[in-house]
């Protein structure tokens, strides 16, 4: 008996109920394995013990963040956590795990999340002070941004925020989608068009989080419903009296010029909580009605897209932005006490927003000045990572790709609004049959109540889109038919076509990714495929057609749908259960392209049936933007470890030759550098005035010293026959890996873009790939008055070095150069130094002629502190390292990055 849904759901429950009492996870399911199979006789208890296993194990990576240090704001929630009732958030959290079966370490997750971002916030129960907090929330594509921003809205009701206003997209679709999400896990009840005109009957549809036993309270005001035509009408507004201070309102409004005015003209001229306009302020302002605005999509519509510099460079003081972003911003200033959170999964629009724009009119433009988020992936997300995999040069994707060509008669690639389509390739017919054979395979594996659909997504022109619609939807006819017919398994029939793809793909796919599920039966696959066939529907899902993707009026029976679309089945809009993308939509901007993807998300029990039929080109496109976003990511994790704010937030994000980061118009505050070491020197020159880090990095210099072997007395005259004495400790021939190891674990100043130790040591470990910079000479320099004990040696108490008095970086000291002259030719013999001399080189010219490609010179620097204004009184001798590297051989290691306008200045 194969496992279905209700026997899941029950397990589930059971395994909480007793879990608490056992203490124990393995005894805890063999208890409820056997409570299950007496009232489910014939159940596979392998099977359901090893279900229950893996629902339980999904595990959360911790969050990073980075935030800003900020005295004006004061730290609350933690003192007044235990005086918050939080009705929402508990009946939201109730809902995640009776009704959508989260595991419980993933709600938890969600918990710690929300807080920290809640925290960061400020207090909304305190009365006339205003306050402007704006962050930005960095999640992966579907993998559930949504449900964050949901139990935020949840825990800031609670908490005392009286206004909500989520801009969910450009598209009524996705608005409606959102609005019925937060129908059903933040209302309780079904928004429409009647019940706002009745607001106070009370009789509305209770859903969602509302229909929990002791949960259908009702306590927060809509002026949007879920129709489709819901968004916020000023008119109905005008004829509503709203009081969010007695009752809390949410708005779920579309990111429209006409909508934006709306809300605009609504709260500044129509609201009574607007008051006159006072001196410092020339329009009407909302006072105490704290107010949280929710950007999802932040990166789409939200940018300013216009000029920001004079034709010298310089920043207006002031300009005209795009009309959404500028209307957002007027409505976001509209507010006293107010908070203003962005959420995306391609933020590389966003991290190019430059820090210091404003206007008079409109104020600072939507930089997350105080704090970045990452949220953490589920162990259970598959995303463009695990499906594009992250080298270049080696296929480490998962086995569910499956490489198409355009076909000229179908969809060529650069077709044009008039081109017409005349039959289906074969590669498109296959994937329909995955798609048929997916459906059917999941409901013998107990989902037959889930939801199916398959994507099919190969032109934006909505013409060319109702040519294919009309393709398919006469293909599964076809299908349908000859099934009908009773075709026998010859040759040429659909049955044999399925038969072949089942026995050679899918199969085999199956057992490569050892999933853990019953082995399938042709026999039982072959029984069930015209009933399966029966149930799927085409639609059409453009803005000329009015197929809609209705998943909740099939909640009982599941849908089984394959989409036909372009844009609207792009950014934003759901595909439940999702298996089958036949793609080929080429966009050279990796933020459009990535939101294309619609195939990313959980795809628990079936993720072996998945399937992306795409282009190679498609392919290495993907895989260089997966690439790229877990860099970005890594970068934003490695800012937040080392106490970076988001003023420093100097980001940069890899470059495609062939493709743009985002839309070029969004990237005017940016510019394209090039990152190499190669033939370089790379010093630490700016220092953090932070007591932790210097006693980090004495603690890593110490023990990297004590690795090294006896210092060899010898070395500089064993380099070169006459010299002066030195007392510099010298060790040659030191292992590339162990240099690696050192620089990595050393933290360097966070705006200081290129002595950056995360970039230095990820440079030394890719050139090692190539068999350079393998051998290296580390100096320890021995410089001072008094004495320091460092990795076992007694030495002088360090260099003197001056801070540079102009310089301006809050919480941070700069000296000019930290490398004596003639410190990077240390490792050099006197044959090198002569030929220096005799033909005039530049350094420069040095490392380029001289320099071996396998050899590096790591040069460390201990500082006397008490000879540094700045410096006096830290906790630690600040170490700081110099790096001379060679001419590389291999150029290729040398990236192209798009910067934005905080890694410029720190650059410069």
């Amino acid at each position: 008996m194969y496992i279905n849904d209700e026997i899941r759901a029950m397990s589930l429950l059971l395994f909480d109920s007793l879990i608490n009492e056992i203490n124990d996870t393995e005894e805890t399911i063999k208890r409820v394995v056997g409570k299950v199979s007496i009232l489910f006789e014939g159940i596979d208890k392998d099977l359901l013990s090893n279900e229950l296993r893996e629902s339980l194990s999904t595990t959360i990576t911790l969050h990073s963040m980075i935030k800003k240090e900020d005295k004006e704001h004061k730290p609350w929630l933690h003192n007044k956590k235990g005086t918050i009732k939080w009705k929402h958030w508990r009946r939201y959290e109730r809902h995640l795990r009776e009704k959508k079966k989260w595991p419980v370490n993933v709600i938890k997750s969600l918990d710690e999340t929300t807080d920290r971002i809640l925290e960061l916030l400020e207090d909304p129960e305190e009365k006339n002070r205003t306050y402007d907090r704006r962050g930005l929330v960095v999640g992966y594509v579907q993998s559930g941004k949504t449900a964050n921003f949901t139990g935020l809205i949840n825990k800031a009701f609670d908490a005392g925020f009286k206004l909500v206003i989520v801009l969910a997209g450009m598209h009524n679709d996705l608005r409606s989608q959102t609005q019925m999400r937060l129908d059903e896990e933040v209302l309780g009840f079904e928004t429409s068009k009647s019940q706002l005109r009745q607001p106070n009957d009370s009789t509305g549809k209770l859903i969602g989080v509302a229909t929990l036993t002791g949960e259908s309270f009702i306590d927060i005001a809509n002026l949007t419903t879920r129709d489709h035509n819901g968004d916020f009408s000023r008119t109905i507004a005008c004829g509503i009296n709203v009081q969010p201070r007695v009752q809390p309102l949410l708005l779920v409004v579309k990111k429209n010029v006409s909508v934006l005015k709306n809300i605009l003209q609504y709260f500044r001229t129509d609201s009574p909580l607007s008051r006159l306009a006072t001196l410092d302020s020339p329009y009407k302002t909302v006072p105490n009605i704290p107010t949280l605005i929710i950007d999802d999509e932040a990166d789409q519509a939200s940018i300013n897209t216009s000029e920001i510099y004079d034709d010298e460079g310089k920043l207006l003081d002031e300009y005209d932005p795009t009309k959404i972003n500028g209307l957002i911003r007027q409505i976001y200033r509209t507010f006293e006490q107010k908070a203003y959170i962005g959420y995306t999964a391609t933020p590389f629009a966003n991290i190019f927003i430059h820090n210091e724009t404003s206007t008079s009119d409109h104020g600072e433009d939507l930089f997350p000045k105080d704090f970045i988020l990452n949220l953490p992936k589920p162990s259970n997300y598959v995303g463009p990572a695990e499906f594009f995999g992250l080298d270049l040069d080696d296929d480490s994707s998962l086995p569910l790709l499956r490489e198409i060509e355009y076909v000229d008669t179908f969809a060529p690639l650069g077709h044009k609004i008039t081109h017409v389509p005349k039959y289906l390739p074969n590669s498109l017919k296959e994937a329909i049959y995955s798609f048929i054979l997916t459906v059917t395979i999941r409901s013998l594996r107990g989902y037959e109540k889930k939801h199916n659909s398959m994507l099919i997504h190969v032109t934006r022109f909505k013409p060319v889109q109702e040519i294919v619609y009309e393709l398919v939807s006469d293909e599964l006819y076809s299908i349908k038919n000859r099934l009908r017919l009773g075709e026998s398994e010859s040759s040429d029939s659909i049955i044999s076509e399925i038969k072949y793809l089942f026995l050679n793909d899918f199969l085999s796919t199956t057992t490569k990714m050892e999933i853990n599920c019953p082995e399938m039966k042709w026999e039982l696959i072959n029984e069930k495929l015209l009933q399966t066939v029966e149930s799927i529907q085409v639609k059409k899902i453009n803005g000329n057609s009015k197929d809609t993707l209705d998943y909740k009026e099939h909640e009982e029976t599941g849908l089984n749908v394959i989409a036909v679309g372009g844009d609207k089945l792009s950014r934003g809009i759901t595909l439940e259960g999702l298996s089958i993308s036949y793609y080929l939509r080429a966009s050279k901007m990796y933020d459009t392209l990535m939101q294309m993807g619609r195939w990313f998300g959980y795809r628990d029990g079936y993720l072996d049936l998945c399937r992306i039929y795409t282009t190679s080109d498609l392919i290495t496109w993907f895989r260089h933007i997966a690439i790229a976003t877990e860099e970005l990511r890594s970068e934003i994790e490695y800012m937040a470890s080392v106490g970076s704010t988001p003023q420093m937030f100097g980001l940069k994000v890899q470059k495609h030759p062939s493709m743009l980061v985002t839309n070029q118009l969004k990237m005017r505050a940016t510019e394209v550098k090039t990152l190499s070491y190669s033939g370089t020197v790379s010093e630490t020159t700016v220092f953090e005035l932070n007591d932790d880090t210097f006693i980090h990095n004495f603690s890593v210099t110490d023990k990297f010293i004590k690795q090294l072997a006896t210092p060899n007395k010898d070395y500089i005259f064993n380099k070169r026959a006459k010299v002066s004495t030195l007392e510099h400790l010298f060790w040659d021939n030191v292992a590339g890996e162990m240099v690696f190891n050192f620089i990595h674990e050393f933290k360097t100043a966070s705006s200081s873009p290129r002595a950056n130790s995360k970039y230095i040591s990820e440079y030394i470990n890719e050139q090692m790939k190539n068999g350079e910079l393998v051998r290296w000479t580390v100096v320890l320099i021995n410089e001072g008055e008094k004495e320091l004990l460092l990795g076992g040696h007694w030495i002088g108490n360090g260099i003197e070095r001056a801070g540079i008095k102009e310089y301006t970086k809050q919480g941070s000291v700069s000296v000019k150069r930290l490398l004596s002259k003639n410190h990077e030719f240390f490792d050099f013999t006197g044959e090198q130094i002569e030929y220096i001399k005799v033909h005039n080189l530049k350094d420069i010219e040095a490392r380029k002629q001289l320099r071996n490609p396998e050899e590096g010179l790591l040069i460390l620097y201990p500082i006397d502190y008490t000879k540094n204004e700045n410096l006096v009184g830290v906790a630690q001798t600040p170490i700081g390292f110099g790096v001379v590297f060679p001419e590389t051989n291999h150029p290729q290691t040398s990236v192209n990055y798009v910067v934005n306008n905080v890694f410029m200045e720190m650059d410069s």
